[in-house]
């Protein structure tokens, strides 16, 4: 019973990550595989086993925070821009939610990159080049989440 509880969350998670795309699926995953070594006992999964699963969860959010910069700077944004992105991202997570995240940190490198210079082309090339870091890094995230998945199923089925 605990083995399909397990892997259910797990497989929800990944649909779940292509419909909000902010969802750390990995990180879920990492998580319901914790909860599993934690109540089955860790000889049932094996602690090499959760290493990689962690090592996994990590490559992953290393992953995600990378491309989006990664793509905000291809996109022209200057480092500035893309820190008060970052904080923007924040404060709207804190207010709003996830959608709040992905919106404060576009609004905030476009705000800024629009107010230096007032070139809105350029201020939108750099939210989208944000855009399509987070377009890579929900690809990678998803790939790295299916490994995990089938990395666990093998060691515990």
């Amino acid at each position: 019973m605990l083995l399909s509880v397990t892997l259910l969350i797990m497989v929800v998670s990944l649909g779940l990550m292509l419909i909000i795309p902010v969802l750390p699926g990995q990180f879920i995953v990492w998580l319901a595989a914790l909860v599993y070594g934690l109540l089955a006992g860790w000889d049932t999964m094996g602690w090499p086993v959760f290493l990689l699963l962690t090592v996994g969860m990590l490559a992953a959010a290393a992953i995600d925070f990378a491309a989006g910069w990664l793509g905000a700077k291809k996109g022209g944004a200057t480092t500035k821009a893309i820190i008060i992105g970052l904080a923007a991202g924040l404060l709207g997570l804190i207010v709003f939610n996830a959608l709040g995240a992905l919106l404060g940190v576009l609004g905030g490198i476009v705000g800024y990159e629009y107010s230096r210079d007032k070139d809105l082309q350029r201020a939108l090339k750099a939210g989208g080049g944000y855009l399509l870091g987070l377009l890579v890094s929900l690809i990678a995230r998803f790939l790295i989440a299916i490994g995990m998945v089938v990395v666990f199923a093998s060691a515990v089925m």
